[in-house]
């Protein structure tokens, strides 16, 4: 059952975190207001820790191991670079960020809420996925497994293709937008002056624009095709 249930969440787990909505809007709302610097400088350096290894991550692996698929694939089992380091490492940047918003927040309940909905749903993400790399690589991931930690990153020689910021830009581009929007909602509803938050999410907005026409080659004429492709895809 834990495997089957990390499949589904694996297909949709972008967006799962609106789940939390129910939960988090009356904490949030009960916790609204200005709190200590620590909570916000903690939070801002958590998630940007996380944003960091995740970029890292995907600007050093190559096509067909990590990616933001919808189903579990794999070409081959990257063992180099971070993963020569930890099994997981995309997903704990994805706990560092989860919990630095919380930090943001500043609300105990909420950070205690969010670790635990997020420990469940990756423990069967994690789960599925392993066995679907046991069934995919057999003895290669056994090996792997064996001598990698999941999460704990181990003291290891890495061996890897030079970083490719335009691969990880690429990949990062939405996931690094939505958490920065986030905070800055967040820190925009702790303070009565909102103008400077609401011009920070304008330029948030633009320069996610600019990445996404850049990615697209929207200048180059693709708009057309490239809004064709989203459309059908629906």
């Amino acid at each position: 059952m834990l495997e089957t249930a990390g499949r589904a969440l694996f297909r949709w787990r972008s967006f799962t975190p609106l789940a939390l909505l129910a939960v988090a809007i009356p904490l949030l709302w009960r916790s609204r207001g200005t709190a200590s610097a620590l909570w916000y400088v903690g939070g801002l350096l958590l998630c940007l820790s996380g944003q960091a290894l995740r970029a890292w991550v995907l600007g050093l692996v190559p096509e067909g191991t990590s990616g933001q698929n919808e189903t579990l694939e794999a070409d081959r089992l990257n063992t180099t670079g971070p993963y020569a380091l930890m099994r997981n490492p995309l997903y704990l940047g994805n706990l560092a960020i989860t919990l630095g918003l919380c930090l943001i927040a500043h609300d105990l309940w909420l950070l205690a809420a969010v670790a635990l909905l997020f420990a469940l749903q990756y423990a069967a993400i994690i789960a599925a996925e392993e066995k679907f790399l046991a069934e995919r690589f057999g003895e290669q991931y056994q090996a792997y497994r064996a001598g990698v930690p999941r999460f704990w990153p181990r003291l290891a020689k890495m061996h890897a293709a030079p970083w490719n910021w335009k691969r990880a830009l690429k990949k990062e581009h939405n996931p690094a937008a939505a958490w920065i929007a986030i905070a800055v909602v967040l820190l925009g509803l702790d303070h009565r002056t909102r103008w400077p938050y609401l011009l920070a999410l304008a330029l948030l907005a633009a320069a996610w624009l600019s990445v996404k026409g850049w990615k697209h080659r929207w200048l180059r004429g693709s708009f057309a095709a490239d809004l064709r492709r989203r459309l059908s895809a629906r």
